[in-house]
């Protein structure tokens, strides 16, 4: 007998979303397909997570990264949760390099030598409006500008509003965005400066 692994096939993943039939126990739900998509379709080769959860969205955006011929790098505090998702996901064969930091300590220094530069990014860790500021600052130069380049913030409706309001109003970014409603929000910045 095959044991099923512990996170659902891709194709079969996103049968049950469409179908209405997904469980929010897997960590993921309507936003994981869409930034897999859209990882498709911007062709992004490095993707970065920051804050793992239950390691779905880990699953869906380092499937893209494998397709597109590049590497998913994710980010969590806490110890037990990414020796865990490194356990569960070993066996995928998935372009996977997890690191067990607090992002409110990394600088772009950091982020340049250990992830380079993130076509697509996806903050769902700390909450917090200094937090996640301070990951925008210290991103902002590496992502590819011109339209290349996309933030992703999970929560932006509940946790995450008050960092998400004060991104999109800071004068020094040149952002488009665009929120969608639903599961706590979905923002999405679009890096335009040349």
């Amino acid at each position: 007998m095959v044991e099923t692994p512990p996170i659902l096939d891709i194709c079969q993943n996103f049968k049950r979303v469409i179908e209405g039939q997904h469980s929010r126990a897997s960590g993921s739900t309507h936003f994981a397909p869409i930034m897999y998509l859209w990882a498709k379709v911007i062709k992004a080769k490095t993707i970065l997570e920051i804050g793992l959860g239950a390691g779905s969205t880990l699953y869906w955006l380092a499937h893209a990264a494998k397709e597109l011929g590049g590497q998913y790098y994710g980010i969590d505090i806490s110890v037990q949760k990414t020796g865990a998702i490194i356990d569960q996901t070993g066996g995928f064969g998935l372009p996977i390099n997890i690191f067990t930091e607090n992002s409110i300590k990394l600088n772009t220094k950091w982020f340049a030598q250990n992830v380079g530069k993130p076509e697509l990014v996806f903050l769902d860790g700390n909450h917090q409006e200094h937090t996640i500021a301070h990951e925008v600052e210290q991103l902002y130069s590496l992502v590819p500008g011109m339209g290349k380049g996309y933030i992703f913030i999970h929560d932006i409706d509940t946790k995450s509003k008050a960092g998400w309001n004060s991104v999109i109003k800071n004068p020094k970014y040149d952002f488009q965005h665009l929120a969608i409603p639903g599961d706590a929000g979905l923002g999405i910045l679009r890096k335009i400066e040349i």
